[in-house]
């Protein structure tokens, strides 16, 4: 009898999901603390808790046309479609979101001074329905014609109070992404795995994309 009820004990315990040994309210709390990753370490699965917190709207950025891009032999790329021009290759500088700013402010390349960080629909485009080799010859889930060799996170200007959640296919799957952090977290793109996701801006350091508009 005992070992039928040591039995059922060990099943029972398989079978709760574990984002159930963490509670609501603990959840809630350490988000006023931790980015997502953090807390998805802490409580494996408690993605479908994080909703319930706070109330988030569902309303998302218009995404931009789907970009022409062409190669202008300097450094830098022009999207045709959203006149937009990127640089060709992302820094590798690490910088939190307000030194990032400031440094595009003072950027100048490719015979302009009117660089700035892009948005997040903005760096979206640059995203590849597949990995493909890109013009570093490497392979990445970017554009080929862009420079793009490492594993790097990239700012966007987007924080959490302007878009709070994020519907995307991620390597064929949906996923559906909250942040409840307002205008202290921004969304940034990794190009390694074709992914969108947000991080604090307080101490968080990460690489950009600059962009300009262009008539």
């Amino acid at each position: 009898m005992r070992i039928v009820l040591l039995t059922l004990v060990i099943l029972f315990s398989q079978a709760v999901p574990s984002f159930a040994k963490c509670k609501l309210k603990d959840i809630c709390t350490m988000m006023q603390k931790l980015d997502h990753f953090s807390i998805l370490n802490a409580c494996p699965n408690s993605a479908p808790l994080l909703k319930e917190c706070k109330h988030v709207s569902e309303e998302g950025l218009p995404k931009l046309p789907t970009p022409e891009f062409v190669d202008n032999g300097d450094e830098t790329i022009t999207d045709k479609v959203n006149n937009l021009r990127w640089h060709k290759k992302g820094t590798d500088q690490r910088l939190t979101l307000k030194d990032a700013k400031g440094f595009a402010n003072n950027e100048n390349f490719a015979g302009s001074s009117e660089w700035r960080l892009p948005t997040l629909p903005e760096l979206q485009t640059l995203l590849s329905p597949e990995k493909v080799v890109n013009a570093s010859g490497k392979k990445s889930w970017i554009n080929p014609i862009f420079d793009h060799s490492k594993a790097h996170y990239f700012w966007t200007t987007t924080t959490c109070d302007q878009v709070s959640v994020i519907e995307e296919i991620y390597q064929g799957k949906h996923q559906k992404k909250t942040c409840q952090k307002g205008d202290s977290a921004a969304w940034l793109v990794l190009f390694k795995v074709g992914s969108t996701l947000w991080f604090l801006t307080k101490d968080a350091k990460h690489r950009i994309w600059l962009v300009q508009n262009i008539q």
